[in-house]
């Protein structure tokens, strides 16, 4: 009986201190911790100013440290929860097992082939080693290092004709222009592939646009003629200025573009190097009188340098030096042009190419420069070649088929004793000349 009273007395007892002896620890330490706060922050708390606080618990016998001028960015706690990987966009176009193509060894020509299937037409620039073709088979490959392995790009391309940027070999453009001729002719749309020519995009606004000449350091530059004006576009195609002839002479008025071309590397001799200071131009007028235009300020202002004294007729092609200023070459319908000077002096030469221009029984239609000093000319005979100094043209004779009507040649300073011949009806034959 008396335990059960001494616990009845003790209890209340019990109750109070465990109530009083927390308070009294608690209240001991809130002292202790405001007495570790610096002098300048207690004087700043008793004016009222505010303060911003950073903590720095790089040293646990140093307590709480406050710093003036900061926000406190609490540490966060590492976590293992992985960062989402973007999802890799679908290449184009699709990388395709590669088809080897034998590289001929000894001086002569063979028919250009992607087994089994002949090629029909190559396109590519002189400064890029990378050369699109199609073949028979109505597929389109290219070749990212002069014909040696090719990759099928599409099946059924949407285009059969394009140029292609030395500065990005992805980047195409396509445009027949409208038919100049014709008054009541469709309008033609203009095309450019991103993708090295999987897909293909109409360009808004280059309705009856044929493309001309592309930067060759600029895939985004590029100038593109209708049947009455020439134009410069700096954002691949979005946009155009318009070039005209400002001189009295208002050559584009008068006459019809044909081609353009630059001597992108003169000065310099790396193709990274390419710009537009040294750009031509050459066209017809109604009554067939070629003229050639030269501008050293991207189609600001133009110079007639055509010979006074006897102007080319119905020009058809031409090719400017890359790195010799003021050197060109032209293919009119009665022999082949050429100065060195700007045009101030022109030479003529037809010999050995008369049995063609002379009765009109063939026609000239394209040539190109080696760097050992030759020409060759692309004709409705086959292919021609000549010193640049000499006088006369020489039918090429170790060609193993008869490449009748050559139209086009092509010839990259990355491999430059290969020179690819578009023919007409025969395909693309392969021509291996041969170097001292």
């Amino acid at each position: 009986m008396r335990s059960y009273i001494r616990t009845f007395l003790l209890l209340p007892a019990l109750i109070v201190a465990l109530v009083l002896v927390p308070t009294v620890v608690l209240s001991a330490a809130g002292t202790a911790s405001a007495a570790t706060i610096p002098s300048a922050i207690a004087e700043a708390l008793a004016s009222g100013s505010t303060l911003d606080w950073q903590f720095d618990l790089s040293d646990d016998t140093q307590g709480v440290v406050l710093q003036e001028g900061t926000v406190p960015t609490p540490t966060p706690t590492p976590t293992r929860t992985p960062v989402p990987t973007p999802r890799p966009p679908r290449p184009r176009p699709p990388a395709p097992r590669p088809t080897p193509v034998p590289v001929t060894k000894t001086t002569g020509s063979d028919q250009a082939m992607i087994y089994p299937n002949k090629i029909i037409k190559v396109i590519g620039d002189r400064l890029s080693s990378t050369i699109y073709a199609y073949a028979e088979n109505g597929a389109l490959y290219r070749s990212n290092d002069n014909g040696r392995v090719w990759y099928i790009v599409q099946a059924k391309p949407a285009v059969n004709d394009f140029m292609m940027s030395a500065a990005n070999p992805d980047i195409l453009y396509s445009g027949m222009g409208a038919d100049c001729d014709d008054p009541e002719a469709a309008n033609e749309p203009m095309y450019m592939s991103m993708d090295g020519g999987y897909s293909w995009e109409e360009v808004p606004t280059g309705i009856n646009l044929r493309p001309l000449l592309i930067h060759g350091a600029d895939a985004n530059a590029l100038f593109a003629a209708d049947c009455d004006m020439l134009y410069l576009s700096t954002d691949g195609g979005t946009s155009w200025m318009a070039k005209p002839d400002n001189s009295v002479a208002q050559l584009w008025s008068n006459y019809r573009i044909v081609a353009m071309a630059d001597a992108s590397l003169v000065g310099d001799p790396e193709p990274e190097a390419a710009h537009w200071d040294q750009i031509y131009v050459i066209g017809n007028n109604a009554e067939g009188e070629g003229v050639v235009a030269f501008t050293g300020d991207q189609g600001d202002t133009w110079a007639n340098i055509t010979d006074s004294n006897s102007a080319p007729v119905e020009l058809a092609a031409f090719v400017v030096h890359e790195r010799v200023a003021g050197r060109l070459w032209l293919v009119a319908s009665d022999g082949v042009w050429s100065t060195e000077d700007f045009g101030v002096n022109w030479t003529f030469t037809n010999r050995g190419l008369r049995s063609l221009v002379t009765f009109g029984t063939g026609s000239l239609n394209d040539i190109t420069y080696t760097i050992d000093g030759d020409l060759y000319l692309a004709t409705s005979n086959s292919l021609y070649v000549k010193s640049m100094d000499g006088t006369q043209w020489k039918k090429v004779g170790d060609i193993s088929f008869g490449a009748e009507n050559a139209i086009s040649l092509l010839l990259t300073d990355s491999d430059p004793t290969k020179l690819w011949t578009n023919t007409e009806d025969e395909g693309v034959f392969k021509y291996i000349i041969e170097t001292d």
